[in-house]
């Protein structure tokens, strides 16, 4: 095993939990949006706001594009691990491995999509 396989899998586990510390940050953004808890709320609205209107926009649309090649990435190896696992009959237990890498990774971000989502609807709809 030589040195570059370690520091990518030290790559591998920070991004994993960069995602998981997204994830979990959208939820609680999430959160207080959804209840009602007075001057947190209106905090949070309004930071969103202010997001909204200054720089934020070309930021969310570099991040959201480079999320999106990273997703399509991992979803690519994801259907190549597959093809190679059914082509050979049976799937390697570095294969699986790393299609398990892959699976977390692309779930991860696809959750993260999908509550920045809603929290764009959160707050496009109380603002």
């Amino acid at each position: 095993r030589d040195s570059n396989t370690g520091k990518d899998d030290a790559i591998q586990s920070y991004q994993i939990q960069l995602l998981f510390l997204v994830l979990y940050a959208e939820g609680v953004l999430a959160f207080l949006l959804l209840v009602k808890i007075g001057p947190l709320r209106e905090l949070v609205i309004k930071s969103l706001d202010q997001l909204k209107t200054r720089k934020g926009p070309a930021t969310v649309k570099t991040i959201a594009g480079t999320m999106s090649v990273i997703l399509l990435s991992s979803l690519m190896s994801i259907v190549k691990i597959q093809n190679k696992g059914a082509k050979l009959g049976t799937m390697s237990p570095m294969d699986q491995v790393l299609w398990r890498t892959h699976l977390l990774e692309a779930s991860l971000m696809g959750m993260s999509s999908i509550f920045s989502f809603c929290d764009f609807l959160f707050v496009y709809f109380t603002v």
